[in-house]
């Protein structure tokens, strides 16, 4: 279910944002976004009303907690560029390949060890990505 719903998620927003290229990309990504906030206002009133009238909304943030908000936000804008520019499997595969390369570099800086579960996830992307880039080539 997962699945089917991120598939549907990535085409649908696909859609969205080249339904009219014309369009700026930021007002796009506003449109996008609005939805975002309005659900996570919601979750925020049921689940956490009285911890932020009482603390306040940004208690508890770092340092790190606002550069994680800004990484994910250049994320999003990222991503958008690619669902404008290119397409859904494009995206796919540059979040794969991320993952790929972030593993590479945890192994180096955080003594992670990789299973096998990763080698055989990553060599089902790099065939993934392998075929579906040697067909375009060859049209």
């Amino acid at each position: 279910v997962m699945a089917l719903l991120s598939g549907f998620a990535g085409v649908y927003t696909e859609a969205i944002i080249k339904k009219r290229p014309q369009r700026n990309i930021n007002v796009q990504n506003l449109y996008l976004y609005v939805f975002g906030m309005i659900f996570n206002a919601i979750a925020i009133v049921i689940q956490d009303f009285d911890a932020v009238v009482n603390k306040g909304f940004f208690h508890g943030y770092s340092s790190v907690t606002v550069l994680m908000i800004i990484n994910h936000a250049l994320s999003g804008i990222a991503v958008s560029m690619v669902m404008k520019y290119a397409d859904n499997i494009v995206k796919v595969y540059s979040t794969s390949v991320a993952m790929l390369l972030t593993a590479i570099v945890s192994v180096f800086l955080f003594q992670f060890h990789l299973s096998l579960a990763f080698f055989l996830g990553t060599t089902v992307v790099s065939v993934a990505v392998y075929l579906h880039y040697n067909e375009k080539l060859q049209r």
